[in-house]
Parts: structure tokens; C-alpha cells; sequence
């Protein structure tokens, strides 16, 4: 196995000719005088940085802005603004220059680029990703470390929330509350590693998906360190990925999803047959196809309503959909009528 906690720049000597090529050519070089920020804290993250030479420090702010802190140095190797641009979010520290310092700057689409077509680097930043939550994040870096960890979705999505669990390499449950106290969630941890999930009406793998791509802006999260889920799960729905692969595919799915059209993603209309029979090429998403095939063999169906009777998320259903669409295997319908209530 590589060694992925090396630093950038042994990366790079561990990368093959053409993706180093490929990752320098993405690479743009900066240099700053001592005391200058980098970026300010709550500002849109946009690309990454590698420290070539110099140091820079990581500071959070109280929100009256009246009192700092700072939560860690970065030197040569080291890289940061990576959390923020892997999960949408606003940067949640600020960083700024402790002499003069020369940076290497990777804009987000094409760090985003890289981390799909060079495997390495995708596998160094996801590794790697844990250590740098740790040392940017204020908020994150006092609850890791305690038994519990609870806070509120509109400042943490479950994306960042699975980063920080399995930093923690402990076993035990992660529980999700909308604005209503409803239980909307719950996945079970052994150390680090999700093992079972429940989301809406789906289980398994493809509930995390849909917790990473389900915008969550109102309600909680906990999360109790137990040696066994308090619910029982089936094996059959046991979740075999690795935590890298689950994160850096989430970061993935994630994008996909936003990448449909968004008229798709509303989940609107009906959707009925225009071929007679199905053809697909994707062994990976087959039974799915062929389920939704079978339920639109009658009369086409509304898309919300067909969605909630399949245990897929709402990015691999709809990729689904878009690609029956796509091949002209199926059509896009209007939402039917309101059906007449009778007069009382």
C-alpha cells in the first residue's frame, strides 16, 4: 500500500509522468508577504492550497469577530482549503501568512478533475482528509475527541459529519432530527467504518447517498459511542465500502447529482414507456432499470411516487431515469390532473 500520509510534494514523486504532468500543469504559484490572509473565514471555497514554502496558520473568529483562535500551522507539503471545497461549504477557518510564503493554488473544478482521473491523488487527499478536519475546523475540534458529538445540520452537513466519525475510529450511532424532532436517520458506526444506515425510506449503502445529497438546512445531529446499534439491521443491507472509497464516491454522487437538470431533480411530472422493450448497457444500475421498467409497464407513474417505492437514492434513480429519457426508451410527462373530489 502507498504511503498516503507523505506530504504534496512526495505525492508527486510517486505519481506516474503523465498525471504529474497533468497535476503540475493544474497548479498555480503564488506568493504572499508575512501577514497576509490567504482567505478569510466564511468565504466561498474555490480552490485548494499547497504550502511550497513558508507558514501559514489556520484562525477561527467568534461570530462577533471580536475574539481569535488559532488551530494549527501548515508548512511545506502540507495542503489546506480542501474541506470546503469537497463539500460546497464556506471556509469554516481563515488562514493567513506567518512570513513570506509561496503557495500552489488548485482551483475547484480542477482539483475536482484531478481527483478523478489521477486514483492516487484522490486516495492521498481522502486519507489525508480526517488530520486536515482537525486542524481547520474550530467547532469540529472540540467535540471529536469526547464521547458524544451532536450540533445542528444548518452548520454541519452529513458529509463533513462522517469525515468527523470516522476520524474518531469509534463504534456507535449517528442519529438525525428534522426541525420536528422526527427521527429522519440513523446510521451505525464500528470503529470509524459505517456499517448499517437508515435514511427516509431507503437502508444501506444508498441511504448515505441520499443523506449526502439531501440538503439538510433544519434539524440536529447525535452521536452516542456503543458497541452495537440499537435497532437491529439486516446483513443483507450491510455496507461492505471502505471509509476512503465511501467518502471520496459521496463527494462524487454528490456532483452528479447537482450536474442533472434541475427540472429532473424536483421530481415532477410522470414518466411512461416509448419503447417496447428495455435495452441497457449498465450492468451496475441493470435491476434498477428493469424495476422501474416493470413499474411503468401499465400507465406511466408520477416521478416522486415511483421514487419511494425503490430503495435507490434519489441520484441513482434519477440517473436512471435521465438515461431511459436520454435513449428515447422513455418520456417526460406532465403531473396528471388533480382528481375531482365529489361534492359533499
Amino acid at each position: 500500500m502507498e504511503n498516503f500520509e507523505c506530504n504534496f510534494f512526495t505525492l508527486l514523486e510517486l505519481l506516474d509522468p503523465t498525471s504529474r504532468l497533468e497535476v503540475e500543469a493544474a497548479c498555480t504559484k503564488l506568493s504572499f508577504p508575512p501577514n497576509q490572509p490567504v482567505y478569510e473565514q466564511g468565504t466561498p471555497a474555490n480552490a485548494v492550497y499547497i504550502v511550497s514554502s513558508g507558514l501559514v496558520e489556520a484562525v477561527t473568529q467568534s461570530p462577533d469577530k471580536k475574539q481569535t483562535r488559532s488551530i494549527g500551522f501548515m508548512g511545506r507539503g502540507d495542503f489546506f482549503g480542501d474541506l470546503g471545497v469537497l463539500t460546497g461549504n464556506a471556509r469554516l477557518a481563515g488562514v493567513r501568512t506567518c512570513e513570506p510564503t509561496k503557495l500552489l493554488q488548485i482551483e475547484k473544478l480542477a482539483f475536482q478533475r484531478l481527483l478523478e482521473k489521477v486514483p492516487k491523488m484522490g486516495a492521498y487527499f481522502s486519507r489525508n482528509l480526517a488530520r486536515r478536519l482537525y486542524k481547520t475546523s474550530a467547532e469540529a475540534q472540540t467535540s471529536i475527541y469526547s464521547l458524544d458529538l451532536g450540533g445542528n445540520l444548518q452548520h454541519f452537513d452529513l458529509l463533513t459529519i462522517f469525515q468527523a466519525i470516522t476520524s474518531m475510529g469509534r463504534s456507535g450511532e449517528l442519529h438525525l432530527h428534522n426541525s420536528a424532532n422526527e427521527l429522519i436517520g440513523s446510521f451505525f458506526f464500528r470503529k470509524g467504518r459505517a456499517e448499517h444506515a437508515r435514511f427516509v425510506h431507503l437502508v444501506g449503502v444508498e441511504a448515505i447517498w441520499q443523506g449526502f445529497v439531501q440538503s439538510a438546512t433544519e434539524g440536529t445531529f447525535t452521536f452516542r459511542v456503543m458497541e452495537e446499534p440499537s435497532v437491529p439491521f439486516t446483513e443483507e443491507n450491510r455496507i461492505g465500502l471502505e471509509s476512503t472509497d465511501l467518502l471520496m464516491q459521496g463527494v462524487t454522487r454528490r456532483d452528479d447529482y447537482q450536474a442533472l437538470p434541475e427540472t429532473l431533480r424536483e421530481m415532477k411530472g410522470r414518466i411512461g414507456r416509448v419503447a417496447e422493450s428495455l435495452q441497457w448497457t449498465t450492468p451496475e444500475t441493470q435491476s434498477l432499470a428493469e424495476r422501474i421498467w416493470e413499474l411503468i409497464a401499465k400507465r406511466p407513474q408520477p416521478i416522486d411516487s415511483l421514487w419511494r417505492r425503490l430503495n435507490y437514492s434519489s441520484i441513482s434513480f434519477l440517473e436512471a431515469v435521465n438515461q431511459l429519457v436520454q435513449t428515447g426508451q422513455a418520456e417526460l410527462l406532465a403531473a396528471a390532473p388533480a382528481e375531482q373530489k365529489p361534492p359533499p
